[in-house]
């Protein structure tokens, strides 16, 4: 795989990890701060379990919407007259999973603030 497709390849996937990356950060450090005890400690008057969660979804978001942004941006190029068709499959899998990876974000960030941390 040269050096082009494996962009590609890491574009179409950069929500899904980014995804994967808060669903890890977000259950690993509630569940480990529950389990130690330490569920109700505060961080400069905020709680540690929102304020990872609000944190890990923010960053989160932000690189896929970025992912998204750039996969938008690579399939209007205008120079490229013939553009290959496994480029354009490639380029319209990266839109679509990047702003599907958007709203799972978002709803697995809402859904953790929702729910009680340590229930």
């Amino acid at each position: 795989m040269n050096g082009r497709r494996t962009g590609q390849v890491l574009l179409m996937l950069a929500g899904l990890i980014a995804w994967a990356v808060q669903f890890t950060v977000i259950y690993g450090v509630t569940s480990t701060l529950c389990g130690r005890g330490w569920a109700d400690a505060t961080i400069l008057g905020f709680g540690i379990v929102p304020m990872t969660i609000l944190s890990a979804t923010l960053v989160t978001f932000a690189a896929t919407a970025i992912a998204l942004v750039w996969s938008i941006q690579s399939n209007r190029q205008p120079g490229e007259k013939s553009v290959a068709v496994t480029d354009r499959f490639m380029s319209h899998v990266a839109i679509l999973i990047n702003g599907l990876s958007l709203i799972v974000i978002l709803w697995h960030g809402i859904a953790a603030f929702i729910l009680p941390a340590c229930a």
